[in-house]
């Protein structure tokens, strides 16, 4: 799931969820006023997380191919930067925004460091191979879970 102010987008490729999921989480969600929307993915893409990544508002890392029904609605006039389905797989998008300025990604991938620094993003690049190639499918994002970030 990614959540972005009241929206909460869900990954569905049959793998870790599915329509009854998502249809109860939109249920408990609609008493707080969030709006679920559901994202089918390509089904070898376990989590939406390994297919898309809000960078900040109006920035985001894709793999356009690991969405079946492209880029949701909310999300399609935001500047994107695109990875294949290959590098989806390896968790190029699993990355960790730690607020509008800064992003955390693996050292594997420089090339989506080079394109979010031309945006104004200071990266922090991590040796995360180990933890990537464990077959669970866990990056940065995996490993932190969705943090509150707050302006201080």
């Amino acid at each position: 799931m990614l959540v972005l102010d009241k929206t909460i987008f869900v990954g569905n490729s049959g793998l870790a969820s599915n329509k009854n999921g998502v249809q109860w989480l939109r249920n408990l969600a609609s008493n707080f006023d969030y709006t679920v929307v559901e994202v089918p993915l390509h089904p070898t893409i376990l989590h939406l997380d390994c297919a898309l990544s809000l960078v900040r508002e109006g920035l985001m890392i894709v793999c356009e191919e690991a969405l079946i029904d492209g880029i949701p609605e909310q999300l399609r006039d935001w500047d994107k930067i695109h990875v294949s389905l290959e590098d989806a797989a390896k968790l190029a998008t699993n990355g960790l925004p730690i607020n509008e300025k800064v992003y955390i990604t693996d050292k594997e991938f420089t090339w989506i460091g080079e394109q979010l620094a031309k945006r104004g993003i200071t990266v922090e690049s991590v040796d995360f191979t180990i933890s990537r190639s464990l077959g669970l499918g866990g990056s940065f994002r995996c490993s932190t879970q969705p943090l509150l970030r707050t302006d201080l």
